[in-house]
């Protein structure tokens, strides 16, 4: 009887450790945030840029999050919308659209200029956000949550997210971006560029507007885009 008891209590002290090591082993919950969409996500800061680690991202400024194995959401990166700043409208392509990889996707205006923007993945239109075509600013907000643009079914998806920038390389790629926009910059200028860590939602107003459509060009690649 003794024994009966004593094993019995082995096992369940076996049994409360495993649950326990169990509780242990859970993955955190990312906290949302009043900035973080309804699928809250880890952002991390790079030269005082928003960058998901989850996401991946062309040279362009365009970003790419796979949503389902040939579904693909695609919008602008935190670099590009705050370079623009007090964006006035945005013009997206319609639904049943195809899309080419690192070609014009979609066009962003600011006062009497337009800026074109390259998509990041190729695919056919299948949704867009009217949400931003109505109220642009909620782009600048969050560029990554409810300011999405697109969603495309891309038969090539993974092909085409291997083609685009992620991890330490994506992070590389956005600190040679900000050194290279702080070299644009002319005088001090640059002192204003980020205020406690995070880069200022409007940097073109720190920019002569006449240098503006140069600048952009440089950094969504469109000066040589086909």
């Amino acid at each position: 009887m003794v024994a009966i008891l004593v094993l019995a209590t082995i096992v369940i002290l076996v049994l409360v450790d495993y649950y326990i090591q169990r509780k242990k082993e859970r993955p955190l919950v990312v906290a949302k945030t009043e900035t973080d969409s309804a699928d809250a996500f880890p952002i991390e800061i790079v030269g005082g840029f928003k960058m998901p680690s989850r996401f991946s991202y062309h040279p362009g400024h365009s970003w790419a999050a796979k949503e389902a194995p040939r579904r693909v959401r695609i919008g602008m990166d935190d670099f590009a919308v705050r370079l623009l700043g007090d964006i006035n409208s945005i013009e997206l392509p319609t639904r049943g659209r195809w899309l080419r990889q690192g070609e014009r996707g979609w066009a962003v205006m600011r006062g009497g200029h337009r800026f074109e923007v390259l998509s990041s993945i190729e695919g056919e239109v299948v949704d867009v956000n009217d949400e931003i075509l109505k109220n642009p600013r909620r782009l600048s907000a969050d560029p990554y949550g409810v300011g999405w643009l697109l969603e495309v079914h891309a038969p090539a998806a993974d092909a085409n997210l291997k083609n685009l920038l992620h991890g330490r390389l994506a992070h590389h790629w956005m600190e040679d971006s900000v050194m290279n926009l702080y070299s644009k910059i002319d005088g001090n200028a640059g002192m204003h560029l980020q205020d406690g860590g995070i880069a200022i939602p409007d940097v073109l107003v720190q920019i002569p507007e006449e240098r503006w459509e140069g600048l952009v060009g440089e950094f969504f690649l469109t000066q040589a885009a086909i």
